[in-house]
């Protein structure tokens, strides 16, 4: 009977070659080296030109300007950049509204011209399809009837469901609200919808009746703006702001007149050289 063969031992790396070894130790201690002389040059170099009194008056105004820059200008860049924020909310309701508004009525003088119920419809759904109120494929304008969805343009399987029903995380029936708010005038409604995973997303929407018809409209955005092309996505940062990149720009500026300063300084105390 054949005897099963012994596993085999698992074998040990193979040892670290000492040529090798020993070279990095050289390369380490010259490094090492280097870096000690680079910092007794540049300690001596400090210690001869950065206590001279040129240097020191040079350096006051620069110093100064860039304490005052920090203490004023920060604050003063996040309080600009909310205010630039405020803004955008403010341009971008505007947008939804008007988009909104002269739609519906083109719609409603459109609705009157098609007596039949079917054929007015489909002639709504194909006005409202391409409509966007940006660049951003998904901020479309939807169609509806009462608390039945019309028509979606990103959603095709939404067509004839009824959200009546429809509450967001806080039991709100936002479809009804949207609705009531569309036949009263028309204006915003905010709401906060489930994104699964425990995400969720404030969102504001603009409504208002097609005049004429038993139909309105509605387009939607996150009730907070990010940077363009993120309107689906809440919680990003935008890019900096015009304030944010003038305080970054003036900080550097000052960082330049404390390198300017230093230079001030070396020629001082070259020519006091040069004269002894």
């Amino acid at each position: 009977m054949p005897q099963p063969s012994p596993s085999p031992t698992p074998s040990s790396p193979p040892p670290f070659p000492e040529p090798l070894l020993e070279a990095a130790h050289r390369l380490a201690a010259r490094a090492g080296s280097m870096f000690l002389a680079t910092c007794g040059v540049l300690g001596r170099f400090l210690a001869r030109h950065v206590s001279g009194r040129a240097f020191f008056w040079a350096l006051l105004p620069a110093a100064a300007g860039m304490f005052l820059a920090q203490c004023t200008m920060a604050p003063l860049s996040a309080v600009t950049a909310a205010r630039e924020q405020t803004l955008l909310a403010e341009a971008r309701d505007s947008r939804l509204a008007a988009t909104v508004t002269a739609l519906a009525q083109a719609l409603g003088e459109l609705a009157a011209t098609q007596p039949d119920e079917n054929a007015r419809r489909e002639l709504l759904v194909r006005a409202v399809d391409p409509v966007r109120t940006s660049a951003a494929h998904w901020d479309y304008v939807f169609l509806s009837r009462g608390t039945v969805n019309v028509h979606t343009p990103t959603l095709p399987d939404a067509g004839g469901v009824d959200f009546g029903a429809a509450t967001d995380v806080h039991g709100v029936r936002f479809v009804q609200r949207m609705m009531d708010t569309a036949r009263a005038g028309g204006g915003f409604t905010e709401w906060t919808a489930d994104l699964g995973e425990g995400r969720t997303e404030a969102r504001r929407a603009y409504t208002l009746a097609v005049p004429g018809t038993d139909y309105w409209l509605g387009a939607r955005a996150p009730a907070a703006v990010g940077s363009p092309g993120q309107s689906g996505q809440q919680g990003q940062s935008g890019p900096p702001t015009p304030r944010a990149l003038e305080f970054h720009a003036l900080r550097l500026g000052w960082l330049a007149a404390l390198g300017l300063a230093l230079l001030v300084g070396v020629l001082a105390r070259r020519r006091e050289a040069a004269k002894r």
